[in-house]
């Protein structure tokens, strides 16, 4: 769930993922929300670029 710009972790996120994004993150020195938000925008980005390259 968004928050303004902070992301929330919504309780169907399996825990497998939440470790995941904890532990790459803080190899980071990020917080997990942080990295999670970094990822979506980098995937939107990618996303938006190869819609307008077609």
């Amino acid at each position: 769930m968004a928050y303004g710009n902070k992301v929330k972790f919504h309780y169907d996120v399996p825990v497998y993922i939440k470790q995941m994004l904890a532990e790459t993150a803080k190899r980071l020195n990020m917080t997990a929300t942080e990295l999670l938000s970094r990822t979506i925008e980098e995937e939107y980005m990618r996303v938006k670029a190869e819609k307008e390259s077609k």
